[in-house]
């Protein structure tokens, strides 16, 4: 498999199998690996198998607030030491506030779900912050997600956790996960393969001047990229929705800070919002609050841009968790969940 000029080829020798999971970060893991255009970072796992520089009690001990953090690659980020992500920066910011990130990359929001249940919630917080990624609709109805073979280089589908949803009920399946290797086409994931007019949208991203062009047509009517969110009746998001409901009552009553999390694109373009309009239906649990980004990153305007690792990787860079900080303190401040 090759990977296009600049792009880092990720074997991801730092994960493992879960049988609960799907699999994990392996603990004690400390190695310098390549970052998207050039670059390295620093990736270091704690004995609990965390990214984290350091250990943590379960009772909180000298903090006088706990946040735990639960999302994919955006959370845990991807690409950056572990000290320049946001988590590290709220914490340097405000003495007495512990941030303990969850995030895991490649994960749907139902092994986050299993994660919390399973394994967060043995810690004592205060809040909790969740990182839905709008991908993510998807990555709740396949039993598999794509990756690299670090033996062969070659694309494999690892095996995860899943959710069925039957009637109002939410039946676990694919548990134990299986320990096994499946090969996929080159570059797709189970997930991708889900997307409406996924080989017709590439076909048209190569034409001249297809950027121009999807700007031009966003205006008059912006675009959806995942048409999942249009209707609260789709499968998938009748899915999400109930696993957001279990996590949300999982919390307890402590407050569950919802920020979905978006592609670059939404910065650039006018895109469609159907995405808030569903995640702002969860707001009738008195305990949720929903975070919206988007408005910080469009701020910066044409310096949103080296908030990603655009044109390499759509992941945030150390720019972007800086940005995250500042939108993180501010709610966290409005909900006094500030030391």
């Amino acid at each position: 498999m090759v990977a296009k000029a600049g792009t880092v080829l990720d074997i991801k020798t730092y994960i493992r199998h879960h049988p609960r999971f799907g699999y994990e970060y392996v603990p004690g893991y400390d190695a310098e690996l390549p970052q998207p255009g050039g670059g390295r970072y620093r990736l270091r796992i704690n004995a609990a198998g965390l990214r984290s520089n350091r250990d943590y009690s379960l009772a909180k001990g000298l903090a006088r607030r706990r946040l735990l953090v639960f999302g994919d690659s955006f959370a845990a980020g991807q690409y950056i030491s572990n000290e320049e992500r946001f988590s590290e920066h709220l914490e340097r910011r405000h003495p007495g506030l512990e941030v303990i990130n969850f995030g895991l990359e490649g994960t749907g929001t139902d092994q986050q779900l299993l994660m919390y249940e399973d394994w967060g919630r043995n810690y004592e917080h205060d809040a909790v912050l969740l990182l839905p990624f709008l991908q993510n609709i998807r990555r709740n109805l396949v039993d598999a997600r794509a990756a690299i073979d670090p033996a062969t280089g070659q694309s494999i589908l690892i095996p995860k956790p899943k959710f069925e949803l039957h009637g109002d009920r939410l039946e676990l399946v694919n548990v134990p996960v299986p320990n096994e290797r499946r090969p996929a086409a080159a570059g797709v994931g189970a997930d991708d393969r889900l997307a409406p007019g996924r080989a017709w949208k590439q076909w048209a991203n190569r034409l001249p001047g297809a950027a121009w062009l999807k700007q031009w047509v966003g205006w008059l009517r912006p675009w959806e990229p995942f048409p999942e969110y249009a209707s609260a009746e789709t499968p998938g998001w009748r899915l999400m929705a109930r696993i957001l409901d279990r996590f949300i009552a999982a919390a307890e009553g402590r407050p569950v800070l919802l920020a979905p999390v978006f592609y670059v694109s939404y910065v650039r373009h006018n895109m469609a919002r159907n995405y808030w309009e569903r995640f702002r239906s969860l707001t009738h649990h008195r305990n949720v609050r929903l975070i919206d980004l988007l408005p910080a990153f469009r701020a910066l305007g044409p310096a949103a841009e080296s908030a990603f690792f655009e044109p390499y990787d759509c992941h945030w860079s150390p720019a972007g968790h800086l940005v995250l900080a500042d939108v993180f303190s501010e709610e966290l401040a409005a909900q006094g969940l500030l030391p």
